[in-house]
Formats: structure tokens, sequence, C-alpha cells
């Protein structure tokens, strides 16, 4: 959705829109007496409700956040590209204040803006708190000083106790009293944050330095609860305010939001999310339409004569496919639901969202897609497949058909609202189908099932639909052509004795009412689901013991003073960085181009030029969206696409992005990791594939040390990173583990992307202090940084700044205090001079954000173009354009630091580490591969042991069949979230030139190999015994070998689909389409010789049709008992297998290698997939 949408049904949620309407009502109603107050409050309203469908508050809330210039843009996620972090957070912000709450509690709300927007949008906060009598209780991390005396009140927490609480200007006294001051030039928030630490302590000592004694938290907070809650008492701040007289705190009634209102607010959003969604249901609607043409054409009318029970066996397996392919459709509804219900659980809580005004909007919006695919499907199929010729009979299979669909949508949404997680509901979605699928009544007939099985024959939607479908064409008049069979005497009756099912046409209706009640009831139980059920990732922290963790670094500290030569110097050559015209421009996005834009490109930069050099640190700053971050994109060669124009030079030599990812690192603003790898894990790693092959591995181990303890990690050294937000490190770790991970490379040039952002002051001053130990090394380092406090901008060296639009206005050194960056802007005429002890980042922010350019009247960029300054820097890009005389280019060998078999080992090492820590993935795959095994085997029980007639032989056929498809797909499906997590990891290290990707891809592969042997002897074992085949060790054999090529093709398959497609509801989609197609083909639901020619060609290329045929063939292929075929009379069962089925001898050893070669393709497909492929939009 867009960020207009998204704040707007939030407001409509938490019902602030009445407000609004009545005050437009009010002033309508006094139309006839136009006075001067009317006509103001006229024009008022008409300004305010600008923008269709959108109201008062949202527009407000919109401005005030300054999120304008964005407000018609998607908000994007990790794949789409959307709008930036800043304006994500901002967008948080705006979802709660719609709500005229007299509460709020807002934890971190400035990570990812920069110190000028904090500052407005606390402002703002400071006015609603006291104009509105609100309560508001804000979280920060490095409150600039000027947003700190925005606040009143303080809260100081340490290690879970009070150590301060009470007004703002009275901290500092405290901490006096106690013997510790705050320096001129210090930000009082950090110096809260450090005092109590007990690295920072001992430089706020104000007393004897030699009296000076570590004070411990302790200390504080009892000084605290001693002395000072009792001084703040008896100022009476903290009495209740007695002007309110103990009012209580009415609910307003217009407040309480009526469930019709809820309910349209979410029905409307379900359409606009249809709209946006199109893609995948324009998918679903190709696919029914091509599995219709493909269904029709297999069972052509011509080829289909309808005399004898042989032919109605055709019409049975068509009318089965299409139960099979109605209730397959309805499967994309696990990916749907899934991706959803993040997003409903933070809804849920904030905006009190109901289960039921979610589901029943989804559910109502279903209907019309479910009337479409159905109806396309019966429309394409019915008259050329040539059911019975009737209209009534027409409506009555389109009837069961929509019946089963909204049973198949219903079922899946509730096994994903219980599984809540991707691989969970893909697991529970999967052996639901194989449950239902194969206590249908067609895989193995009702009469065949033991006794104390028949209630799963009951329970199963597919015997309703299967019932009511083919009785709807059976008691056709067509099929009344006399046959004796049992006590039927028509063809028709006689399938359906034979099939095992019901016969009376009452039936018909019950099946049809069933099917619909089961829809009912899943629907039901997904509201239950939602509204009870919480959200599967709790919020966790990594408590580690800090107290160790101090002693630990008052050594390091005392170590790192004596002598530091006791460190890895690994070798490098300091390089410069010089760029000149750098222009960028993308197409321009949709929703501008609807507002009117007419331009086709949208330029995002504007003639930059400058140089990074060695040992200097830069900073690139400039308001949010001034683009800091798609400039080092830029430079840093990482965009996906877009126009790119101008010279970049490495050292004086163009750049060449192979050898440019070699020397070069790059700390992207999203931390993206293996979520199963430990800390040390991603170091390693990294390190073992981005070192140069001649460093051994004991100098790589101290080296990952050593970087570890550089960027306080040691004590992490073995925690979980986990998935972002929910499990495993903190946002601070994972943004210094981000930093580690580039770091362990050693390399020349750095780029950091925000490095300080989502941090509190004192992990912000160790990643800063990382930082600048790094650049004293010799290395180049860049950083864009939002809202650096004095201390972190003043230890930067150089300044490049930004201005909205991509433009250049100040490109320069800071000099001491900053004293150079602030002449510069104090010598344009009307820039408001700086303020003592005013923080010189957020004082330039703030002068350069375009308002206060708009009222000044001038123009920086123009400005800074004209000055000396620019001049200055022309001379210093010309001089380092040249290369030094007497060095070459950078040269590397060809490829990778390491060569090809060490990156595999690395590969396989990291997938191994992650695979056998993802428990859910492995405990889901084992427990569904023995209960699949088990509901087999009990279903069909010694089905292969006693073969007596042509259904028994079916039976055997069904349980091979099963085998087969089903177990392998499940496979394939729980894989495929797997895989796209890691893809995304790997968009990020192939870009940073780790590993080819093919050693990638190898590993990927084989890491699924002992994991699949497991599974599949699990298997054979529950399997083969109680299904009754011959327990001879070669039979044996051929089983396992056969269910092993089938497990490798399909868990290739499943990883080829997602490396084909952008993301994993298109993945899943498209796996589901050439399963049915195999499902159709693969010999058991029309044999091959009933095949009309031009299809025959499909079943030599379907890889479950040849396992089908080896598996039935390897058992049963020199059986030769005679068997009873109702119409034909006494056959063997060889015979019956090469006559009906078309299983021979000859094409035996065929079969066989047809497996090898189609594992071989996959695999391939996989491999030029992943390497071609990129679907990461940047």
């Amino acid at each position: 959705m867009t960020v207009r949408e998204t704040i707007n049904f939030s407001s409509k949620m938490l019902g602030t829109n009445n407000e609004f309407e009545m005050l437009g009502e009010a002033i309508r109603r006094k139309k006839g007496v136009i006075n001067k107050m009317d006509q103001d409050l006229d024009s008022f309203i008409k300004a305010t409700t600008f923008g269709e469908g959108s109201n008062l508050t949202t527009n407000y809330i919109i401005k005030i956040l300054g999120l304008s210039e964005c407000a018609d843009t998607l908000v994007g996620d990790e794949m789409r590209r959307g709008i930036s972090g800043g304006q994500k957070k901002r967008v948080t912000i705006g979802e709660m204040l719609v709500d005229l709450a007299r509460c709020f509690f807002m934890d971190d709300i400035s990570t990812g803006l920069d110190s000028s927007t904090t500052f407005e949008i606390m402002k703002f906060l400071q006015q609603m708190a006291h104009l509105m009598d609100l309560t508001m209780v804000i979280s920060l991390l490095q409150p600039p000083p000027e947003t700190l005396e925005l606040f009143d009140d303080i809260i100081l927490l340490c290690e879970g106790q009070i150590v301060y609480h009470g007004p703002r200007e009275n901290a500092t006294d405290f901490f006096e009293t106690m013997g510790f001051k705050c320096p001129s030039r210090k930000n009082v928030a950090d110096f809260l944050q450090e005092v109590t630490s007990k690295m920072d302590q001992k430089q706020y000592w104000a007393g004897d330095p030699n009296k000076y004694q570590y004070h411990s938290i302790e200390n504080f907070a009892e000084a605290f609860r001693m002395s000072y809650l009792p001084r703040l008492a008896e100022e009476k701040l903290c009495s209740t305010n007695n002007t309110g007289k103990n009012k209580e705190v009415k609910m307003n009634a217009s407040r309480q939001i009526s469930r019709w209102n809820i309910f349209k607010a979410c029905f409307s959003r379900e359409l606009l999310l249809l709209k946006r969604n199109s893609p995948v249901h324009i998918f679903k609607t190709i696919q029914i339409t091509v599995m219709a043409l493909v269904i029709s054409t297999l069972f052509l009318r011509t080829k289909m004569s309808h005399k004898s029970v042989l032919d109605a066996n055709k019409y049975m397996g068509a009318l089965f496919m299409a139960v099979v392919i109605v209730n397959f459709n309805g499967m994309t509804e696990i990916a749907m639901t899934i991706k959803r219900l993040p997003t409903f659980y933070k809804q849920r809580e904030l905006l009190a969202l109901p289960g039921w005004a979610l589901l029943s909007s989804v559910f109502l919006i279903s209907i019309p897609i479910s009337l479409v695919e159905t109806g396309l499907w019966t429309g394409l199929t019915y008259y050329v497949i040539g059911y019975a010729p009737s209209p009534i009979r027409f409506i009555q299979h389109f009837l069961v058909l929509f019946a089963m669909h909204q049973m198949s949508m219903g079922l899946y949404r509730f096994l994903a609202a219980i599984g809540r997680t991707q691989v969970m509901a893909n697991m529970l979605g999967t052996a639901a189908l194989i449950a239902i699928y194969i206590l249908g009544g067609f895989v193995i007939s009702k009469d065949d099932l033991q006794p104390w099985l028949r209630w799963g024959y009951w329970t199963s939607p597919f015997t309703y639909a299967q019932n009511a479908i083919a009785l709807n064409e059976f008691h056709d008049k067509r099929w009344a052509i006399e046959f004796s069979y049992a006590d039927a005497n028509t063809v028709g009756e006689a399938i359906l004795k034979i099939r095992g099912l019901l016969t009376e046409w009452q039936w018909y209706w019950i099946c049809v009412s069933i099917l619909f009640g089961y829809s009912l009831v899943f629907n039901i139980l997904s509201i239950l689901a939602l509204e009870f059920m919480s959200s599967p990732h709790k919020h966790q922290v990594n408590i580690k013991t800090t107290k160790a963790n101090f002693k630990y670094h008052s050594q390091m500290v005392a170590a790192n003073g004596n002598s530091s030569n006791d460190q890895v110097i690994l070798p490098f050559r300091p390089l410069s960085l010089v760029f000149d015209h750098i222009n960028y421009f993308v197409d321009m996005p949709k929703e501008m181009t609807k507002n009117g834009v007419t331009e086709k490109k949208l330029q995002l930069l504007q003639d930059v030029s400058g140089a990074f050099r060695p040992g200097v640190l830069t900073a690139l700053m400039g308001i949010t969206g001034a683009g800091k971050t798609t400039l080092l994109d830029v430079l840093a060669g990482r965009k996906t696409g877009g126009y790119i124009e101008g010279t970049i030079k490495i050292a004086g030599y163009p750049k060449k992005q192979e050898t440019f990812s070699r020397i070069s690192g790059y700390c992207e603003q999203s931390d993206i990791h293996s979520p199963n790898l430990t800390v040390y894990e991603s170091l390693k790693f990294s390190a073992w594939l981005r070192l140069p092959s001649n460093v051994k591995p004991h100098q790589r181990d101290m080296f990952i040390d050593e970087v570890m303890s550089l960027v306080e990690l040691t004590d992490l050294k073995n925690a979980m990173v986990g998935i972002p937000g929910a499990t495993g490190l903190s946002a601070e770790q994972r943004k210094r583990l981000t930093i580690a991970v580039e770091l362990v490379a050693s390399p020349s040039i750095i780029f950091m992307d925000e490095p300080t952002t989502g941090l509190d002051a004192r992990a912000a001053a160790i990643v800063m202090r990382t930082v600048r130990k790094t650049v004293d090394t010799g290395r180049t380092v860049v950083c864009t940084i939002h809202q650096p406090s004095i201390e972190i901008f003043e230890s930067f060296d150089e300044l490049l700044l930004m201005k909205r639009g991509g433009q250049l206005i100040y490109n320069g050194s800071l000099g001491p205090l900053s004293s150079n960056m602030i002449k510069y802007f104090e010598s344009i005429p009307g820039v408001p001079r700086i303020n003592k002890g005013q923080n010189p980042a957020a004082w330039m922010l703030d002068i350069s954000s375009q308002i206060t350019e708009y009222e000044i009247g001038v123009d920086y960029a123009e400005i800074y173009r004209n000055s000396s300054l620019y001049r200055e820097n022309r001379l210093l890009i010309d001089e380092l354009e040249q290369p030094e005389p007497n060095t070459e280019d950078l040269h590397f060998p060809q490829g990778y630091w390491q060569n090809f078999t060490t990156q595999c080992v690395a590969c396989l090492w990291k997938q191994n580490c992650a695979y056998w820590k993802n428990s859910e993935h492995n405990v889901v795959r084992f427990i569904n591969t023995i209960a699949v095994a088990i509901m087999f085997g009990v279903v069909f029980w010694k089905t292969g042991s006693t073969i007596k007639d042509q259904q028994d032989l079916f039976n055997v056929l069904g349980i091979v069949y099963a085998s087969a498809l089903f177990l392998g797909f499940m496979n394939c499906s729980i894989l495929q979230p797997v895989v796209a997590t890691e893809r995304v990891v790997l968009y990020r290290e192939k870009a940073a030139g780790m590993y080819s990707t093919m050693a990638y891809a190898i590993a990927q592969v084989s890491v699924e190999l002992p994991y699949m042997l497991v599974q599949v002897l699990i298997f054979s074992w529950i399997v083969y015994p109680m299904i009754g085949f011959e327990l001879t060790a070669g039979k044996f054999l051929w089983f396992f070998l056969y269910l092993v090529m089938s497990f490798m093709y399909y868990t290739l398959y499943g990883m080829m689909t997602v490396a084909l497609t952008p993301n994993i509801e298109i993945a899943m989609g498209l796996s589901f389409l050439i399963f049915i197609f195999w499902n159709v083909f693969s010999g058991f639901i029309i044999a091959r010789e009933m095949m009309p020619v031009w299809w025959r060609w499909v079943y030599w290329a379907d890889p479950a049709a040849w396992t089908v045929y080896g598996l039935m063939f390897s058992q049963l292929g020199h059986r030769t008992e005679q068997i009873l075929v109702p119409g034909v009379g006494e056959q063997t069962v060889r015979e019956f297998l090469e006559g009906y089925l078309g299983l021979q001898d000859r094409h035996f050893e065929l079969v066989t290698c047809l497996h090898l070669a189609i594992i071989g393709l996959f695999a391939l497909l996989f491999f030029l997939a992943i390497k071609h492929l990129n679907f990461q939009r940047r």
C-alpha cells in the first residue's frame, strides 16, 4: 500500500474520520447565515480535504511528518523498491498519531531520521502533549541536545534499575551531588548514558582524581531513592494535577467505531490489495486456463465414447482431475495469508483490528475470484470433453466445483492461520492435501479401505466432491445402456458400483451442501485462529553478562594503552576514489505519472563530483531523501537499474567492478545475514572467502578475534543471528555484525550506509571508535550519517553535504570544532548564526533544509558552484585523476581470492551449519515423512500381497503414484522458503565478490543429500513391509533407488523454481502448475495407452511418470497370476500391465537413465538462474 493508504486505514480503524465529517456537516447546516467566520471555515475545509478519499487528519499528519512527497509511493519491502528507511519509520509514527489517544508510548522513533527531521517531529509531539494534555513516554537513542530540551522529564534506566527520574533540568545537578560534572561541549544525553558505564565514568569525575572510585549502578539508584526522590516530592512535582478535580476519563462515544465501519475499512483495503496483487491473480487465471486446455485436449470428445465400463473409467479420470485442479488452485492461499500475518498481528494489537473483519472481507472477495476461476474451467472443459449435454447438468457440475474451490480456499487459509510461518504452513498444507487426496475414494476405492478407516473416507471433502460430480455425470440418460454387474443394470450404475461410490441421486444435494458446510466451518475456525493465536515470533533479548564484559574491557584498554604491536596487520594498498560529474536517473515511478508528471526519467543525482582519500574519514550528509544511499550505491556499483553518467576512478585508473569488489567493503543499511548462523560463523565465512589465499588459517582466526573485540562482539560470539525484529540479535548488535563482516575482509575502501542508525549513544560511540581506528590504519572510509552527536560529528575529517534532488552544497574539511564548515555557511548572507553549544551537525541540517533555503531565498547548490571551495576541489580532483608515477593499475589473479575447491568447501561448511541449526525445517521434514509413511502403510495395508482383480492392481498403482508424487513435492514446498531466505544473502555476498555462483549452487544442492537419504530410508523401511511387497533385497533396492531419484529431482526442482521467480508466491504457483502436469500425465489418472497420440510425448517427458513406471514394473513386472478384468475376462498381471498401462520390459533401462538426465537438467537450470537472474531492485 502507499503511505497515504496505510495511514488512512489506520485512521479509519481508530475512528478519527468521524470528528471531521461532523465538523463538515455542521458547516453545511449553517450555510444560510454566512458571515466572515464561516467563509474562513469553508475555505479551511476545502483546503484540508484535497486529494481523493483522504481526510483532514491523514493529510495533516502526512504534512507534519514531512511525508508529502512520498505520500503516493508504495511502502515496499526487501525485494520491492519503496520509501527510504527513515520514511518507513515516520509512517510507523503516523499510523499511531492519527489516533486521538490520551497516552502514547513510542519506542526508538528517531531511528533512521536526520536530526532536523527528528527535531521537527518532537516539536510537534511536544505541542500535542502540552496543548491536549496528553501523556507521552518516548525512548530515544542518541537524542541531539535541542531535541532533548523539548522534554519535561527524564527517566534514566540502567540494567533494569531507575537511576534518575525527574525534571530534565535537574538531571545534571543530581550527578553533580555525586561528584560527576558534565563538560561544556558535551551533549547532556551522552553524558547521562556514559556516566553510569564503567569504561567512560572516570573522565567526568570532578573531585580529586586520586580519590576517584567506581560508582556502581546500585550506588546511583540507592542515592536517588534516598536523597533525591523526597526532594522532588516536596517540590510538589510528583503530586497529582489538581486542576482536573479528579475528572474521570470518559470514552468519547463517537470514538466507539461501529462494526459496519470496521468492516467497510477492511473491505476497501482488500479491494485495493486485490488490484495491487493482480499479477498473482492473473497468474492463477492463466494457470487454470492452461490446465483446462491440456485436460480438455487430453480427454477430447472425439476419442471418448460412452458404451462400456472402460469408457466410463476415462470419464472418471477426467472428473477426478477437475476436482483435484480446483483444489490445487486454492493452495496459493497459504502463501498469500502467511505474507499478511505479521502486519495483521501488529494491527490486531495496535488498531484493535478484529479477525472477523479481515477474514470476512477476504472471504467475500474470494467469491467472485472463485466464480471466475471455476467458471473458466467449467466453460473451457465441459463441452470439449463432452460431458452429459444438458444445461442443467452443466450448472450442477459448475456448482460442485465452486463449492470445492471455496472449501479448499477456506481450508488452506485456516492451515496458514494455525501454522503462522511459511515452513509450518507448507507442511500442514501438503499433509492435509495428501490425507484428503488419498482418502477421497479415487486413489484407493472405499471398499478396499480397512473397516476402521472408513471414517477417514467420510471426513475427506474429496469424497463429497467426487461423489457429487460423478452422480451428476453418470445419471444422464446416455449412460443407461444395459449392463449387468453385481446388482447394477446400466453402465452408469455399474461404474459407480465398481468405484465404490454412492448411486442414489438425492446424495448429490447432500454432498454439495456438505462441501459448503466445510467451507463455512473452515472460515469460522480461521477467524478463531486469527483472534486467539499469538504471533509466532516472541521478542527475545540476548542477555549476556555485561559485568564480565567490563572486566575484559578494562584489561583490553590497559593492554592497548601500552602497546599495539601484537595486532595482526594484514597488508593492503591505500587507494583514493575520485568521481566526476555523476548523474543518476531512474524511470519515472507510475504513481507520479498518474499525478500528472510528464518527464520520462526522474533525476536522483545531479552533477556530483568529489574525491575520497586514504586516511581521511568522510561524512556524507543531507536531509532524508537527499540521495546519500543512492550515491553510495552508484559508487560501489550496487545499482541494478537506472542510468548512470560520469567517471569514477580508483588511484587514477578507471574503476573496474570485478577488481573493485575485491578491495572494497560495503555495509548496507539493511543488515542482511543468514539467520541460522552464529556471529562467529558469519565472520569466519566472510574472512575465509574474502582474505587473500596466502593468509594462514591461524592468522585469519586471530584477525577475526581482533575484529570482534574491535566491534565488541566477543561475548556474542556464539549467539544466533536470527530473523530481524523477531529472534536473535538486537538491531544494534546486527549493525555491528554488518560492520564486522566487512572489516574481516580487510578492504582498502569502505562504504558505510548509516552505521550508527538504530544504536544508542554508547553503541554509536563504540561503532564510531571502530570506524576511526579503521581509518587510522590508512584506509579510505565514507559514511552516510543521520544525526551525529557533537563528538561523533567532529570525529570526521571531511564533509560532503547534499540537498534534496541530489545536488552537492558543501564538500570540504570540517576543521577544528567544525570551524571551516561553520565559516563557509555563515558567510552566506541571510543564514542564521549558530548558537553557543549547539551541535554543528544539527545546525547545518537545519539551515540546509528546503524551508530555510526558501525563506532566505538562496540556492545553496548555485552558491557552492561559484565558491572558491569548489575551485579547490576541482584542482584536487584533477590531480587525483592522474595515476601516480610508477604505479600500475590494480591487478588480481582472475576470479576470486580463493580457488574453486576452497569456495565450495566454505559454502558447504556454511550451509551445513545453517541447516543443522534450522530446527524448524528439520523437525517438520522428518515428522512429515514418518506421518505420511505411516498413513500410506495403514491406508494401503497389504495391497501388494494379494492381487485378484483389476481394482487390486489399481490400488497398487495408487500407492506407487502417491509415493512418486506427494512426498517429493512436500519436500520441495517445505524447502522453497529456506532457499528464498538464503537468496537475499546470496545477492549481498555475490556483490561483495566472495564466491562464484557455481560454488553456492553446489553447496546448496549437496547439503540436501544426507537429509534426503535419511528421509527416503525412513519412508522405505515403514512403507515397504506394510504394503506387503515381496521382501527380497533386489526388489527393496529398486524401490529405494527410485524414491531417492524422485526426491532428488523434486528438491532440485523446488530450488530451480525459486531461482527463476522474483518471490516465493510466484515460485509456489509455478511449482504447482508443473506439479499438476506431472500429476495428470503420470499414467495413473489416464493410462498411457489411452492418451491421445498428441499427448503421449508428455508422458515420456514427465519424471513422475518414469518413477511410477519404474516402481510399478520393478515390483509387479514378473507376476503371472490371473486377474478378473470387467468386460474383458481373465488376464495375467503381466499382460494387464503391458496391455492396459503400457509397461514393458524394453523401456525399463531407458526410464532409469532418464531420471539421471532430469536431475542433471534441473541442477543446470538452478545454477544458470541463480547466476544470471537478479530480482533485487535497487
